[in-house]
C-alpha cells in the first residue's frame, strides 16, 4: 500500500496527535516516515532596523536557522519517540519558508513519499480566512494522496511546555 509517508508538524498538540496516528498507520502498513517542520522565514533581512536600540537585535540568518533547528528537534521529539517505540524508520527534516504548503508537497516529492498524512487544523481566525488552511493548500497542490486526520478534542495530548528558542536575545 504505502511505503513512505510524509508527516508535517508545527509542534502544536493537534499536529502531534495527528503525527502519532500517522506513525500507527506506518506501523500497520510497514511504511517509513519522513517528518518535517516548516518555519516562517526570518523577517530581519526585510526591514531596516537602524533606528532600533543596539542592545537588542533581530536574529541573524544563522541565529534564526539554529533556533529553527532547535524548535524542529523539540517539536519532533514525541514523533521520534513514537516511531522508535513502533519500530518505524523515521527521517527528520526542517525547512524555512513562508509557503509551508508548497514545502510540504515539495518535501514529499523530493523524498519519494506516496502519502502525506497531516492534521486538519492549524491557522485560525483572520489568518485562516486571508491565507487559507495549510491542509487545504496541500490537498490542492499535491500530486500524491493526502490523508487529513481530523483530531477530536478528547484525543489531544496534554499541553506541552513552551519551546525555548536557543541562542536568541529576547526582544523588549
Amino acid at each position: 500500500m504505502f511505503k513512505k509517508i510524509l508527516i508535517p508538524t508545527d509542534g502544536s498538540a493537534l499536529a502531534t496527535q495527528a503525527a502519532m496516528e500517522g506513525i500507527e498507520l506506518a506501523k500497520k502498513v510497514g511504511a517509513e516516515v519522513v517528518c518535517i517542520f516548516v518555519a516562517g522565514e526570518n523577517q530581519a533581512a526585510v526591514f531596516d532596523f537602524a533606528h532600533a536600540k543596539t542592545d537588542n537585535h533581530w536574529p541573524t540568518d544563522a541565529e534564526y536557522e539554529r533556533a529553527v533547528k532547535g524548535a524542529a528537534k523539540e517539536f519532533m521529539t514525541p514523533v521520534r519517540e513514537a516511531a522508535t517505540a513502533a519500530g518505524v524508520k523515521l527521517t527528520e527534516q526542517a525547512y524555512i519558508s513562508n509557503s509551508p504548503a508548497l514545502y510540504i508537497v515539495s518535501a514529499a516529492e523530493k523524498n519519494g513519499c506516496d502519502l502525506i498524512y497531516m492534521a486538519s487544523r492549524g491557522r485560525a481566525g483572520w489568518e485562516k480566512m486571508l491565507l487559507g488552511s495549510v491542509a487545504a493548500q496541500v490537498v490542492t497542490a499535491s500530486p500524491i494522496p493526502v490523508l487529513i486526520y481530523k483530531v477530536k478534542k478528547e484525543q489531544l495530548p496534554p499541553k506541552t511546555q513552551p519551546v525555548v528558542y536557543p541562542d536568541l536575545i529576547p526582544m523588549v
